[in-house]
């Protein structure tokens, strides 16, 4: 199989449980982002795709908020975007609002959160608001943050048996938690990987997708060649193509060394 674009997870497979990227995966991707497209699909909102997309010199499609949102690095134009649905919103606000959790809640043109400002550095285009005033503007991506595993999979259970939105869980390895991330229905990294390929005008059966957590799954699914990091849950390193080492050896920059490029030609 001849590679033609890499498709990456960010926190986990590039970034490292610190948020630091190694020198060893800032040289790999720098050794093959002139010879293929390589694209973040990632949970996080747009900016922060923009930034890593900068730091990595990245110049094709990448997308965010949970396949939500595709963007073009290189001119910062969203070149594709699903929210979801109002009662959709009402609907994930109410059950959060019900068990009390954090959210965060992206959107094109900014962030809706209710978590404590002196928790994180909040960034200009951030409002914070309870449940009920978030219930005013239109999002891409909801997701309830900072949960025990246990509460992440009773909250996906649960509202996947009340709506057919999209709602998976994902590890957080900057804290050791978990979130769930809720987008429209049949929306997710699979959907983006997709529109990416469309983008780009080449066959999904060529790309390598590389990621460490249940929301990485879609991605790996539909592409030509899947890779599960070391840190990956055992049910889903089972289904992949390749298992690799661990984000804090270094496994992306390993697995770009010695099976993308090797796929190259």
């Amino acid at each position: 199989m001849k590679f033609e674009a890499l498709l990456l997870d960010l926190d986990g497979t590039i970034l490292r449980p610190d948020q630091a990227i190694s020198d060893d995966v800032v040289k790999a991707i720098s050794s093959i982002r002139e010879r293929i497209p390589v694209c973040i699909l990632t949970g996080r909102e747009l900016a922060e795709v923009l930034h890593y997309a900068s730091v990595l010199g990245l110049k094709t499609p990448q997308s965010c908020d949970a396949g939500s949102t595709i963007v073009s690095a290189s001119s910062h134009k969203v070149l594709w975007a699903v929210s979801l649905s109002t009662h959709e919103v009402n609907l994930i606000l109410n059950e959060l609002k019900t068990s009390r959790l954090e959210f965060f809640a992206t959107r094109p043109d900014g962030v809706n959160t209710n978590i404590d400002s002196d928790s994180y550095e909040k960034k200009s285009n951030w409002i914070n608001s309870d449940w009920d005033d978030a219930k005013r503007y239109k999002f891409t991506r909801i997701s309830a943050l900072n949960l025990s595993a246990r509460d992440a999979s009773e909250l996906e259970d649960r509202m996947s048996c009340l709506s057919n939105m999209n709602v998976a869980k994902a590890f957080l390895p900057y804290n050791g938690l978990w979130a769930v991330d809720f987008t429209h229905d049949n929306v997710n990294k699979g959907t983006a990987a997709t529109k990416i390929a469309e983008f780009l005008g080449q066959d999904l059966g060529s790309f390598v997708a590389v990621g460490d957590s249940y929301n990485d799954m879609p991605m790996l699914d539909c592409v030509g060649f899947s890779v599960a990091m070391g840190n990956a849950p055992d049910s889903m390193a089972a289904l992949a193509d390749y298992i690799a080492p661990t984000v804090e050896e270094d496994g992306l920059a390993m697995v770009i060394n010695e099976v993308v490029i090797p796929g190259l030609s």
